[in-house]
C-alpha cells in the first residue's frame, strides 16, 4: 500500500476532529496506526504529515466521507505534559503501552496493550497491572496478544542458546479472558483480550487459528474514535463488542486434550463455580447482557455475578510452597485452604479465618496484635505467595515480575464482589528472606498498597 504524505495544511483542509496518541515510545504509536485502516471497513488512511518527523499525523477518513479524524503521535509520556487522567493510569500499578486521547477535550478514549508473542508460563500475568489501570478509570481497553508461544522460563541457558532452545509450545489459561470479563462486568467497562494466529506454534498443537482478531483489533479502536464524533457509530461499537466476547468465549470453550480426555479449556483451567456454569452453559446469553451493561442499556442482573464464589467447588490447595516456613506452619497445624484446581496453583484460600489469625498470631508473636487488626474474621482469607528478592551470590535481585501481575490478577478474580465490593481478605506473604532495606517505590509495591490487607516480609508484617 502507498502512502500518501500531506502537509499540516493540507490535513487542516480536511477540518478534522483530533486525537493525539501516548505511548512508551513512538514505534508502538505507529505499529497501531500503520495498519488501522488495513481491511477496515469504516475508514480510510488518507494520508500521514511529517511535520515534524518525530510527530507524525495520521489522517483518516470515514467510508461514507462525512468524518474525517487525525491522530497525532506523541511519542513517549515522559516528554509531554500529560491530561490528569493519563497521568494517573500510567501511574496506578504500571503503564500500558498506548493510549488515546480526544485533543479537544482530554477525554481518553481507548487504552491499548500489544504484544509480539503470547504471554505464557511465568511472564502470562506480566501485563495485569496495565490492564486494570484502564478498568478502574473506566476507559476501554483491549490487550492484543497471541494464541500461542513457547514456554522458554525452565530451559537450560545452554539449551536456550542452541537451536533446540525455542521451549515447550504453549496456550495462554483460560484465566486470560477470565479476568477480562470480570474487570467489564466490575467496572462496568470494556475490557477485551484479542488473539491473534502465530501460525507456526498454532499449527504443532493442532489449530490453523484464522486472523478475526487483527480485524476485530483495527476495528474497535476506529468504533471507539468514530463514536467520540458521532453517536451514530455506538450500533457498530457494540456490534463489534459482542464479536470480541464471543472471540474469548470460544476460545475457553474450545476442546482441548487433557492427558487421555478431549475437553473444555475452561474444564481443564477453571472448574469452579459459578463462573464455569455460567460461562459453559449461559455463555451467549451472558456475553449479550455484558455488552447492554457496559453500554448502561441493561443493570447488573445478579444471574450473571460470575464472582459470588461457591467455596465447596473448589478443591484443597496442592500448592508449590510446602516448604516456606508459614505455609508448612499453616499445613502441620492442620489450617484447610482451598484452590481452584486439583494441582498446583500459586493462590489458596481459607475460610476459616478466625483460625488462621490465631496460628499467624503464634507464629509471628511480637505482630499478633497487627494480624488481628488487619484481617477481617467474618472473610475468607486469599493467600498469595509472592516472589521480591531473589539471591544471587551475595547480593539480591529486586523481583517485580512475576508478583504484581499476580498479585492483581489473583485479587480482582477472587477478594471483589461484582460491585467492588471486598469478599475476601488478601494475605500476601514473600516467602523467600531479603535485605532489610529495599525500595517501596516499583509497581510491585504498587500493587501491595491498593490490595495487601496484610503483608509479609522478612517474617514481620510490613506497615504500607
Amino acid at each position: 500500500m502507498s502512502l500518501t504524505v500531506l502537509s499540516n495544511k493540507e490535513i487542516s483542509k480536511y477540518n478534522p476532529s483530533c486525537f493525539v496518541i501516548y505511548s512508551d515510545n513512538i514505534l508502538e504509536s505507529t505499529n497501531v496506526l500503520d495498519t488501522l485502516a488495513t481491511k477496515n471497513e469504516l475508514i480510510d488512511l488518507v494520508g500521514v504529515s511529517f511535520e515534524p518527523n518525530d510527530q507524525p499525523i495520521y489522517l483518516y477518513s470515514s467510508k461514507d466521507k462525512k468524518i474525517n479524524f487525525c491522530i497525532k503521535v506523541a511519542g513517549r509520556y515522559e516528554n509531554w505534559d500529560l491530561p490528569d487522567k493519563v497521568k494517573s493510569v500510567i501511574s496506578f500499578i504500571d503503564k500500558p503501552d498506548f493510549i488515546i486521547v480526544n485533543a479537544e477535550t482530554d477525554k481518553e478514549v481507548f487504552v491499548g496493550e500489544t504484544t509480539g508473542t503470547a504471554n505464557v508460563g511465568n511472564s502470562q500475568w506480566q501485563r495485569e497491572g496495565r490492564k486494570i489501570s484502564a478498568a478502574v478509570k473506566k476507559i476501554p481497553m483491549v490487550y492484543q496478544t497471541y494464541y500461542s508461544g513457547t514456554d522458554r522460563s525452565k530451559v537450560s541457558q545452554d539449551l536456550l542458546d542452541s537451536k533446540d532452545g525455542l521451549g515447550q509450545v504453549r496456550e495462554a489459561s483460560s484465566l486470560q479472558v477470565i479476568n477480562h470479563l470480570v474487570y467489564s462486568l466490575r467496572y462496568r467497562c470494556p475490557s477485551f483480550v484479542i488473539y491473534f494466529p502465530n501460525s507456526e506454534y498454532d499449527s504443532k498443537i493442532g489449530f490453523d487459528r484464522d486472523n478475526e482478531g487483527r480485524i476485530l483489533f483495527n476495528h474497535y479502536i476506529t468504533s471507539c474514535l468514530l463514536c467520540e464524533i458521532s453517536d451514530s457509530y455506538k450500533v457498530k461499537r457494540k456490534e463489534l463488542e459482542l464479536r470480541i466476547y464471543e472471540h474469548m468465549l470460544s476460545y475457553i470453550l474450545e476442546s482441548v486434550k487433557s492427558r487421555s480426555k478431549t475437553i473444555s479449556r475452561i474444564d481443564k483451567d477453571f472448574p469452579v463455580e459459578p463462573m464455569h456454569g455460567i460461562l459453559k452453559e449461559k455463555g451467549q446469553e451472558f456475553i449479550k447482557f455484558l455488552v447492554d451493561y457496559i453500554n448502561r442499556d441493561k443493570n447488573l442482573d445478579s444471574k450473571y455475578n460470575l464472582v459470588d464464589w461457591k467455596l465447596d467447588s473448589f478443591l484443597p490447595w496442592s500448592h508449590r510452597y510446602k516448604n516456606t516456613p508459614l505455609l508448612k506452619f499453616l499445613s502441620d497445624n492442620s489450617l484447610p485452604m482451598l484452590s481452584y484446581l486439583p494441582t498446583a496453583t500459586k493462590v489458596g484460600i481459607a475460610q476459616d479465618t478466625k483460625k488462621l489469625i490465631e496460628l499467624l498470631s503464634k507464629f509471628y508473636k511480637s505482630d499478633a496484635k497487627k494480624i488481628q487488626s488487619k484481617l477481617n474474621a467474618n472473610l475468607p482469607t486469599l493467600i498469595i505467595p509472592t516472589l521480591m528478592f531473589q539471591k544471587k551470590g551475595n547480593s539480591f535481585i529486586y523481583k517485580v515480575d512475576p508478583g504484581t501481575g499476580e498479585l492483581t490478577a489473583f485479587s480482582e478474580l477472587f477478594a471483589y464482589s461484582s460491585e467492588d465490593k471486598k469478599q475476601m481478605n488478601i494475605l500476601v506473604y514473600v516467602h523467600v528472606p531479603g535485605p532489610e532495606k529495599f525500595s517501596d517505590k516499583t509497581k510491585l509495591f504498587k500493587a501491595f498498597r491498593r490490595y495487601a490487607d496484610c503483608l509479609i516480609i522478612n517474617d514481620k508484617v510490613y506497615e504500607i
